[in-house]
């Protein structure tokens, strides 16, 4: 089974461990000092008050190393000779503190210093978590990650107090930005208080991040009622109306998943640009993936939605990606149109269209409504590398945007990297590859980072008896999702395969892969077998 990070399903963007995590710490005080008048908030106060704290631990988990910063004053000890005195002369270090500041410490360094002396005074403290903070702060870039770059030698070993330190700087930009945020919008912050007072995250609960809202704010946090009313303010013409109080009672009333309450609230606010729910997120909040799609991929039918009456109409769709005024009909059936409804609920289809039919729109269509609706990437399998570059070119050309990438071995190792990081932070809605892109382990890294709302297989034939050997890879299609999604702890996306044409019993070939590989049945629709754009002559030619 193939592993798409390097320490597990979500190891390479903010995964849980610790061991990789951190970055530079010179000159960080100046954030604390220099610059104290100007942060919004009284964020030097509230930063004196905190003790920085990091923690490095073994592969096995066992406690390694504790790094700690509180104003000037820092706290750096190895733990292999006495570890309880160390950890004794932690907490006095701590005493005294109003919060406990770092990355990761609701999911890493609060487990690992329970496991090792379960009675310190400074587990008992707030918490701010940074990396909780970032998806709310920053929701159209979320992977604000710690980049070891103090670490000239790679055989250096880690820095936790550097580590401490840095976290007190994306702290700072997380403050600023939601200071930034709560001028514009100040019922937002009280809000986002309300969605994590009096729950348990991780290791801690979520009163130290409810704390920094209402600093910030200036406000008590609401009830739940006024948090509702916030929540429908911040959704209206982002989200389904009938589904948005409904989200919100649900997830108001179990204190297990209330935080999600304010990672919607901010994703909503830039959803159909370009945003994503980080893994981890999704990881720690398995429901989030449902409330998006309840609310923003689920149309209600009614038409006094303005939400569901603009994005779930195929027509303003295509009138909105493509300026075309209406779908291509063939033989007077709306096949094009039928197809991309499909797509557009995430069904799994095999259409069979002729060459020149319209067949990419069909699946472009739904792919880009996908990326805008939840921020899901639509993964198209081709076979052949300068069609691929063709379609990912001409879709750019036709939608005026960068949402189309193409991954094949036509790309230079930079532009391949390129395409990677793109895929990553969420920029790209359809990324066209080869079937071979499937075994390369930067591919599966990438993709596993992402939700997959659809996976396209082109030139579908090739899964039949008498096309595999031409491209044997799209035997590893089902396999391949099947495990990342396992990874990944989601359903397996829906197929939908694309084909000019196929006779009934290659027909029932693909359509009985998929349903032994993934147990999806494949709605197939039918075009024409004619090629009116077609001609055949045959000519004598003379000896």
């Amino acid at each position: 089974m193939p592993r798409f990070g390097p320490d597990g399903p979500y190891g390479g963007v903010e995964s849980a461990g610790k061991r990789g995590g951190g970055a530079a710490g010179a000159g960080i005080l100046w954030i604390v000092s220099g610059e104290a008048d100007s942060i919004a908030g009284g964020m030097e106060r509230f930063l004196r008050s905190a003790v920085l704290l990091d923690v490095e631990s073994s592969r096995g988990g066992d406690l390694c190393r504790v790094g700690a910063a509180r104003g000037e004053a820092e706290f750096d000890r190895e733990l292999e000779r006495d570890p309880r005195q160390a950890l004794r002369d932690l907490d006095a270090f701590a005493a005294g503190a109003g919060f406990l500041l770092g990355h990761n410490l609701l999911g890493h360094d609060l487990d690992v210093l329970r496991k090792a002396t379960p009675d310190l005074a400074l587990l008992r403290l707030p918490v701010i978590d940074t990396l909780y903070l970032s998806p709310i702060a920053f929701p159209e870039n979320p992977y604000h990650r710690l980049v070891k770059d103090y670490k000239l030698v790679g055989a250096s070993r880690n820095d936790p107090v550097a580590d401490a330190r840095l976290a007190a700087s994306v702290f700072t930009d997380q403050w600023r930005e939601l200071a930034r945020v709560a001028a514009g919008e100040p019922r937002l912050l009280p809000l986002y208080a309300f969605a994590f007072t009096g729950v348990t995250l991780g290791g801690g609960s979520g009163d130290g991040l409810a704390a920094v809202f209402r600093r910030i704010s200036g406000e008590p946090g609401f009830d739940e009622t006024a948090a509702g009313a916030a929540f429908v303010r911040v959704a209206v013409g982002r989200a389904c109306a009938a589904a948005v109080p409904e989200v919100f009672r649900e997830l108001a009333a179990d204190p297990r998943r209330r935080p999600e309450i304010s990672y919607l609230a901010a994703w909503l606010r830039v959803a159909g640009s370009k945003s994503v729910q980080p893994p981890w997120l999704r990881h720690r909040f398995p429901g989030l993936s449902d409330s998006v799609r309840r609310l923003r991929d689920s149309p209600c039918g009614r038409a006094e939605c303005p939400y569901c009456s603009e994005t779930a109409d195929p027509e303003k769709q295509l009138a909105r990606y493509f300026g075309f005024p209406g779908f291509r009909e063939t033989d007077g059936r709306p096949l094009q149109r039928e197809i991309a409804l499909a797509g557009m609920g995430d069904r799994p289809l095999l259409a069979l269209m002729p060459t020149g039919g319209g067949k990419s729109l069909c699946f472009q269509l739904p792919g880009l409504v996908r990326h805008a609706r939840r921020g899901a990437l639509t993964i198209v399998i081709s076979p052949l590398q300068a069609l691929i570059k063709d379609q990912a070119d001409g879709l750019t050309r036709k939608t005026e945007s960068h949402a189309a990438a193409a991954l094949c071995g036509l790309l230079t190792p930079i532009e391949r990297r390129e395409v990677l990081d793109r895929t990553r932070l969420g920029d790209v809605a359809i990324l066209y590859v080869s079937p071979e892109q499937l075994r390369n382990p930067s591919f599966g890294k990438t993709v596993c980072a992402r939700e997959i709302g659809a996976v396209v297989v082109d030139e579908a034939h090739c899964l039949s008896k008498w096309g595999h050997d031409f491209r044997p890879d799209y035997f590893y299609v089902a396999r391949f999702f099947r495990e990342l999604a396992k990874e990944q702890g989601a359903p397996v996306p829906p197929i939908a395969c694309f084909t000019a044409t196929a006779k009934p019993d290659v027909v029932e070939e693909i359509a009985g892969h998929f349903r032994k590989e993934l147990g999806q049945e494949l709605a197939v629709f039918r075009g024409p077998v004619e090629r009116e754009n077609l001609r055949y002559e045959v000519r004598e030619v003379p000896p």
